[in-house]
């Protein structure tokens, strides 16, 4: 009877392996959960000032055998006119003064690479606006098939110097700190938030 009992489990263990041998998982990047955060900063004291934008748009390929080769190959798009702060004519500033200042498509390009494989590490976001070419340094964090993405952009390294005089000149009061002087720092942070669904056939 313990022989044919046996004989049994090695039966189901080879049925059950045959199983999950012919399973086929890929990661798929989900559109429907990727936001993109940014804080940029006002006056001396160095305030934030927090928003995002409302268009990304995905292009090439979205699967992959991993979930870091998943997020490994996106290259996304983001429409520079769907930034949103909260405040309308905040947002028309930034559009004209801001991302208007650099001739093209309005529309900024990336993609990451050198990404560590493991539930936290870091990786390059490579960023283009206008001819204007930058790569970040980014930390990230996976909890489970949700990915947090967070580092800084200079916006100078992206051609938007020009851009930046110019709303800054347009906002000169807004911007004045309790020392008085309009200042409209450089730096921007930025936190990506994406899930990345596991897809078995």
């Amino acid at each position: 009877m313990k022989i044919f009992n046996s004989i049994l489990v090695l039966i189901a263990l080879c049925f059950s392996t045959g199983l999950f041998a012919q399973e086929n998982c890929t990661y798929e990047y989900d559109p429907s959960q990727t936001s993109l955060e940014w804080t940029a900063f006002k006056f001396t004291e160095k305030t934030g000032v927090k928003g995002k934008f409302d268009s990304i748009k995905v292009v090439g390929k979205q699967k992959d055998k991993s979930k870091f080769g998943a997020v490994n190959s996106l290259q996304f798009q983001i429409d520079s006119s769907s930034v949103n702060s909260g405040v309308p004519d905040r947002d028309g500033k930034i559009k004209k003064f801001f991302f208007g200042s650099v001739k093209g498509n309005g529309k900024i390009s990336g993609s990451f690479s050198d990404i560590t494989a493991g539930e936290t590490g870091t990786a390059k976001l490579n960023l283009k606006y206008g001819n204007s070419k930058t790569s970040v340094p980014v930390n990230f964090v996976w909890k489970g098939d949700l990915v947090e993405v967070t580092g800084t952009v200079d916006v100078l390294t992206l051609g938007l110097k020009s851009g930046l005089s110019k709303l800054n000149a347009e906002c000169n009061d807004l911007h004045k700190g309790a020392d008085g002087l309009s200042k409209l720092w450089p730096t921007v942070d930025i936190k990506v938030v994406s899930t990345i669904k596991k897809v078995c056939k």
